[in-house]
C-alpha cells in the first residue's frame, strides 16, 4: 500500500510543481489581464464558447455548417488581432508542451511493454 501512496504523493507534488512553473504563472497572469479588459474578455469568452460548440458538434458526428465555419473564421481573425489573447495562447501552448512532455514520461512504462 505504501508504494501506491508514494505514487499519488509524487503526482500531487507534480501538480504543485506545475503551479509553480514560470510558464504557468505567466499563463495565469495573462488570463487575469484578459479578464481585466472588457473587450478582450468578451472576445475571449465568445471564442472559447464557439470553439467548444464546434468540438461538441464534431464529437457528435455533425459537420459544422458553413455559417459556423464563417463565424469561427471571422472570430479567429478578431482574436488574432488582440495582443492580450494572443499572449495567453502562447503561454497556454508553453504550459501544454510541458504537460505533454510529462505525459510522455509517465506513459513510457506502458509504451515499453508494447514494444
Amino acid at each position: 500500500m505504501t508504494e501506491i501512496n508514494n505514487i499519488y504523493d509524487t503526482a500531487n507534488q507534480l501538480e504543485r510543481d506545475l503551479r509553480a512553473l514560470p510558464a504557468y504563472l505567466e499563463l495565469k497572469a495573462d488570463l487575469e489581464a484578459i479578464q481585466a479588459d472588457e473587450e478582450a474578455s468578451k472576445l475571449f469568452n465568445e471564442f472559447r464558447d464557439m470553439t467548444k460548440q464546434m468540438q461538441e458538434k464534431q464529437m457528435q458526428g455533425q459537420e459544422p455548417s458553413e455559417a459556423d465555419m464563417t463565424g469561427l473564421q471571422e472570430l479567429s481573425q478578431k482574436v488574432s488581432a488582440n495582443d492580450l489573447i494572443m499572449k495567453l495562447m502562447q503561454s497556454e501552448q508553453a504550459v501544454s508542451q510541458t504537460i505533454n512532455d510529462i505525459n510522455d514520461i509517465i506513459m513510457k512504462p506502458l509504451s515499453d511493454i508494447y514494444k
